[in-house]
């Protein structure tokens, strides 16, 4: 009953457009508000304040100064990873999302939680450092899609188009379908893209190319034949986020298409630059309008408001922080087996860099596919024991950036400290494990904490994850500069003294408006759309907790 009837003020707010608004930026702020605003005036490049470590920002920024907690009196991250194994291989399933959650949530994230890997994928050279650095953007720019550098995205782009490709980034068709090209030509990655970023994890798929088991060997030169030619090196890592860069792409040259087409006096540089405008700020509405919806344990649906951020004092520039980027290793999410197209595949080593069962099935598929598909769920005891190495890795990055515990970002957030394990976990087997490992409360690393907490009902995540979420969410999706106010809504559009938006087009601004979620994004970019299945990372028959 409960439930219903939040859900009947929830619709009721909704039909009031300037209410809606109003609370809505009134939740936003709140959100916002848990923590202190951006500039910090930490980072991980030292343990105190200086012009470098407020100015560089190849380094990760940090919400608290350095731990003062002795490294010598906290656990071996080896000894806590049975926090995150399973108990008996039984994998916890999550009664709210589908497999098109954990895979949004990996592309989003791949474009700005970029850690430097401490072994260089080229060559080799090994550096402590690295864990410390960031070398994206810091911006949702979709650079997973057109690349982190002027290079690279020249890279990406159609060369020497015709008139009917004006703008288009460079793609093939197979089967009737669009996708990026392919990275490799004749076993070497094509001399146009040797700018773009090696895909993490190439050497091993390289090195199985070569191995002397011919069916082995085979086997990896059809895995790495298929990769594609993208922005980012993770976009290849797994098929369910190279099918989401592949509708992006073809988003971008469906709108740079229609872009040439009411402007036949533009040039290419022109017809691309507005698709991309036009194609970020699509992106940014879908993150909060169907992602953040998503998590949000809230029944009034969240909207990209810009105007909520022009004069708020949180408008300040992006830098992504080290927490952001440890809270983030959702491996847990991931379930033990796939389904794509009626096959049922095991997510191992043989997945990982392997488009071959996206190419197999079609966008479309893959998209009712991961929508139809239940996610595992995110917490403690939950991990396979392939990924348990992965997690411990994440407890050590923590250590190396000299972390404060997760006492003390509980205490950041606004919320109490808390006295006993019972606290941080209901689960008798994780309190009696905590207790082993730490003996004192406060010295729980920030990383075991978080992920040890109760998933919050109604939310597929844990609440310091989910306050951390939201807030960085907010706070660096609407300070983007297309969004800034006089970009998004200049004085003479507003006024009605032009007729075309200058950043957008008025056309381009109406496929702004209309893109709400990613089935929008599906059915404009598939064939026959009105035979598309249901596409949602929310399962079709939960109900709420």
């Amino acid at each position: 009953m409960a439930l219903l009837n939040r859900r009947w003020v929830a619709n009721l707010i909704v039909a009031v457009p300037p209410l809606h608004r109003w609370i809505n930026r009134i939740i936003i702020n709140k959100i916002v508000g848990q923590a202190r605003y951006r500039p910090h005036p930490f980072s991980t490049m030292s343990a105190y304040s200086s012009w470098s470590s407020l100015t560089d920002r190849t380094w990760s920024g940090r919400h608290l100064g350095v731990s003062e907690i002795d490294p010598d009196l906290l656990p071996d991250p080896d000894d806590l990873k049975n926090l995150f194994k399973r108990p008996d291989g039984t994998q916890r399933m999550c009664p709210k999302s589908t497999c098109l959650f954990p895979a949004f949530a990996q592309y989003l994230t791949d474009g700005f939680l970029r850690t430097v890997p401490e072994k260089d994928p080229r060559t080799g050279i090994m550096d402590g450092n690295n864990r410390k650095r960031n070398n994206s953007n810091h911006e949702i720019d979709m650079c997973t899609l057109y690349g982190r550098t002027p290079e690279q995205v020249q890279a990406l782009r159609e060369d020497k188009p015709g008139k009917e490709r004006r703008g288009h980034l460079r793609s093939q068709i197979i089967k009737g379908e669009e996708y990026p090209p392919f990275l490799f030509r004749d076993g070497e990655i094509a001399p146009e893209f040797q700018s773009l970023d090696w895909p993490l994890g190439l050497h091993k798929l390289l090195a199985a190319c070569e191995d002397e088991n011919p069916q082995i060997a085979a086997g990896a030169v059809l895995m790495r034949d298929a990769l594609f030619a993208v922005g980012g090196d993770r976009v290849n890592s797994v098929p369910q986020v190279s099918m989401l860069n592949t509708i992006w792409l073809r988003e971008h040259n469906r709108l740079a298409r229609e872009l040439g087409k009411r402007h036949e006096d533009w040039d290419d540089e022109r017809v691309f630059q507005t698709a991309r405008n036009i194609l970020i700020v699509e992106f940014i509405k879908i993150v909060v309008e169907d992602y953040i919806n998503h998590i949000a344990p809230v029944a009034m649906p969240l909207i990209a408001d810009p105007k909520v951020c022009w004069n708020a004092p949180w408008n300040k520039s992006n830098w992504i922080t080290t927490e952001f980027s440890l809270l983030y290793r959702w491996h847990a999410l991931i379930p033990d087996r796939i389904t794509w197209g009626g096959q049922d595949l095991p997510v191992d080593k043989s997945y990982l860099l392997n488009n071959l069962p996206l190419l197999n099935v079609g966008v479309k598929r893959a998209f009712e596919d991961m929508s139809a598909q239940v996610a595992a769920e995110l917490g403690a005891r939950n991990t396979t024991d392939e990924l348990l190495d992965i997690e411990k890795d994440s407890i050590r990055q923590g250590r190396i950036c000299q972390l404060a515990s997760y006492n003390d970002y509980r205490e950041y957030l606004g919320r109490e400290r808390v006295k006993t394990f019972k606290e941080i976990s209901s689960d008798p087997e994780v309190q009696r494990m905590l207790e082993d490992a730490y003996s004192d409360v406060n010295r729980v690393d920030f990383f075991v904490g978080i992920f040890c907490e109760d998933r919050v009902k109604a939310s597929p995540l844990p609440q310091t994850i989910l306050s951390f979420v939201a807030l960085d969410a907010f706070s660096q999706a609407l300070p983007n500069p297309l969004l800034s106010q006089h970009v998004f809504e200049p004085e003479a559009f507003k006024n009605g003294e032009i007729d075309e938006h200058p950043t957008f087009t008025t056309w381009g601004f109406e496929q702004i408006t209309t893109c709400t979620s990613m089935r929008v994004v599906v059915a404009r970019n598939v064939e026959e759309p009105e035979t598309l299945g249901r596409i949602a990372m929310t399962q079709a028959d939960w109900q709420g907790e």
